[in-house]
């Protein structure tokens, strides 16, 4: 008979979702024994709980991120999380925890807290009994992580286990995978090859802005600044993404029509892009973080949601890898220095490369299928 292992996940930003998907390829594709099911517990939420969860979240971390900010430390004691707790047990325990026991895994995963809550409560009860793990997602940590049911931990460092223990985790329970992150960010590629590729120049310094947190005009500032400085030393790729107003935007201004500046809209290839590029503008998300040090990319971070990103940035910035710039004459002023210093950008690259961990979706799948092979 073969074994089963379960992936849960909660759509409360994408981080969770780019996880478990990155663990559920793992298992598709080197431990093909196994059967793997991946699923979002809020498909087992009343509409009206999933409408607040995932909507509200969203609203509140973009735009009122001190708000969240102000929850997230609120909540880190466990004392304050018994009403919340409940009330995802009343929305979703009565459909999620009849098909976890139809399916029976032999092993849990959860990339977020919410499902373990559902489950953890359900052994307490002795209504099912999984070995179960959480995957904390950021380079802090929060007690909403912990349960006592939970067998074990994955973090993103060592540090982090030890956090961890703060709030009753024993040593032997945390393992030090890294954050899981897609099996492409740990491809090797021919950096000139992708250029021609890319019609990138060779001999330039590339910058890479990935959009979601600057506007046009913002976008304007930054790049005029850059050019006004280093003009044709260096160039630019510009993820607009989802943000389709941004996109639009770029298409029909001056700056599409540069010759130093290359406009995308949503890509499956950031791992190529990153491969070219020697520093990256983008959010502080754990799994982002993650793949720009597996990919040895510097980071200049601007805008950071309070709470986990904090964590992120601190961790970052403390180990050289990244810089915090707190507005756009910060910004630029960064980009500048560092494309005036390839010695010190060189550093920051090593620094990132150090800290990466291309394999943590390897690892972790690894050590959970020794564990149900035994």
């Amino acid at each position: 008979m073969s074994k089963k292992v379960l992936i849960v996940y909660a759509t409360g930003g994408m981080g969770h979702v780019s996880a478990a998907k990155a663990i559920e390829n793992v298992f598709k594709t080197k431990y093909k024994d196994v059967e793997v099911k991946n699923v979002d517990v809020i498909d087992y939420a009343s509409s009206i709980y999933k409408k607040i969860f995932v909507d509200g979240y969203n609203y509140v971390s973009s735009k009122h991120p001190d708000v969240w900010g102000m929850l997230y430390h609120k909540y880190n004691k466990p004392s304050k999380q018994k009403i919340p707790s409940l009330i995802s047990r009343l929305a979703i325990e009565g459909k999620f925890i009849p098909f976890v026991k139809k399916f029976n895994p032999d092993f849990m995963i959860s990339t977020h807290p919410l499902p373990m809550i559902l489950v953890s409560h359900s052994k307490r009860k002795e209504v099912i009994n999984i070995q179960s793990s959480l995957v904390v997602t950021d380079f802090g940590c929060h007690s909403f992580w912990v349960d006592k049911e939970v067998n074990y931990y994955f973090t993103a460092t060592p540090d982090v286990g030890k956090c961890l223990q703060n709030y009753g985790v024993q040593p032997g329970q945390s393992i030090a995978t890294g954050i899981p992150i897609m099996e492409k960010f740990s491809t090797k590629f021919n950096k000139q090859a992708l250029l021609k590729k890319l019609k990138l120049k060779s001999g330039r310094s590339t910058v890479l802005i990935v959009g979601g947190q600057f506007s046009f005009s913002a976008l304007q500032k930054i790049i005029n600044g850059v050019n006004k400085k280093h003009g044709e030393k260096v160039q630019f790729i510009i993820v607009a993404g989802r943000d389709h107003v941004l996109k639009a935007a770029l298409e029909k201004s001056d700056l599409n029509q540069s010759s130093n500046i290359n406009v995308y809209g949503f890509v499956d290839n950031m791992q190529e892009l990153m491969t070219v590029s020697d520093l990256i503008f983008s959010k502080a998300g754990g799994l982002t973080v993650s793949e720009c040090m597996a990919k040895g990319l510097p980071m200049v971070i601007n805008k950071v949601i309070p709470g986990q990103e904090e964590d992120n940035v601190e961790y970052l910035t403390s180990k050289g890898a990244a810089i915090k710039a707190n507005n756009f004459n910060g910004i630029v002023s960064s980009v500048n220095d560092l494309i005036a210093n390839p010695a010190k950008l060189k550093k920051m690259k090593q620094v990132a490369l150090t800290i990466g961990r291309p394999n943590s979706a390897k690892d972790l799948a690894e050590f959970v299928y020794k564990k149900i092979s035994k």
